[in-house]
């Protein structure tokens, strides 16, 4: 049986299979990506649609942070923004509306507010930061 500061060719074998594999599928990944990174197509009306899909869900965060400034407990934030939310997704309706009908929310948030809080300004303003890091590396 081998001690712990004993080695023979039983103990690098692993390591001299696993360290090319390694490299031979860090190889593939990265010729992948950049197949894929070259030949993207972008189609923004398409990006659009999709980011709008069941009226804004993809805010449910902005509001549930917003309700929770306002006072309430996070635990009814959450309750009050995942029922909006579900009836979107399940009734492929609008978040925004149902989150205009909940008196309850409306009591804490404007409808301005809640306007405004359904920006995607607000998730894109380090874009051109994050474009720049990529480009100079």
């Amino acid at each position: 049986m081998a001690l712990w500061h004993e080695r023979d060719i039983s103990h690098s074998s692993a390591e001299r299979v696993i360290f090319p594999d390694s490299f031979a599928i860090l190889d593939y990944v990265l010729e992948k990506t950049i197949f894929v990174a070259g030949n993207i197509n972008v189609l923004p009306k398409n990006m659009q649609r999709n980011l709008m899909k069941y009226g804004g869900i993809i805010f449910s965060q902005r509001i549930l942070l917003e309700l929770i400034n306002k006072g309430i407990s996070r635990e009814e934030a959450y309750i009050l923004v995942q029922n909006a939310a579900l009836k979107a997704w399940e009734e492929e309706g609008s978040f925004k509306e149902n989150l205009l009908k909940e008196e309850k929310i409306t009591r804490l948030i404007a409808a301005s507010e809640i306007e405004a809080l359904f920006d995607v300004g607000y998730h894109l303003k380090y874009v051109d930061t994050i474009i720049n890091r990529l480009q100079e590396i």
